[in-house]
């Protein structure tokens, strides 16, 4: 029996922003506006590299789109599920003989 912990995306998310970007833990809360995390476009940038890593995603999508749609850390772990169910199931379907 595998007694791995399995870490939603957004757990995933916070530790990531709490150990790479130090911001407080206390503070990421799924309703957490991005703004108010003093996360501007260049963050953003850096914490989006960041996630293509940590996912085996790519975010393909124009800043200023993001910074539309994106507005709280629970649209970015949204944001990331998509990309992770859309990419992975593609690359899934490539390896398929």
């Amino acid at each position: 029996m595998n007694d791995a912990i399995v870490l939603t995306t957004l757990e995933r998310l916070q530790a990531l922003l709490a150990k790479d970007f130090g911001l407080p833990l206390d503070k990421l809360r799924p309703e957490a506006r991005l703004e108010d995390l003093d996360i501007d476009s260049l963050r953003m940038i850096e914490i989006l590299f960041s996630v293509e890593e940590t996912f085996s995603i790519t975010v393909a999508t124009e800043q200023s789109v993001l910074r539309e749609q994106l507005k709280t850390l629970g649209d970015l772990a949204a944001h990331v599920d998509a990309l992770v169910a859309e990419q992975h199931a593609a690359s899934r379907g490539k390896a398929a003989p």
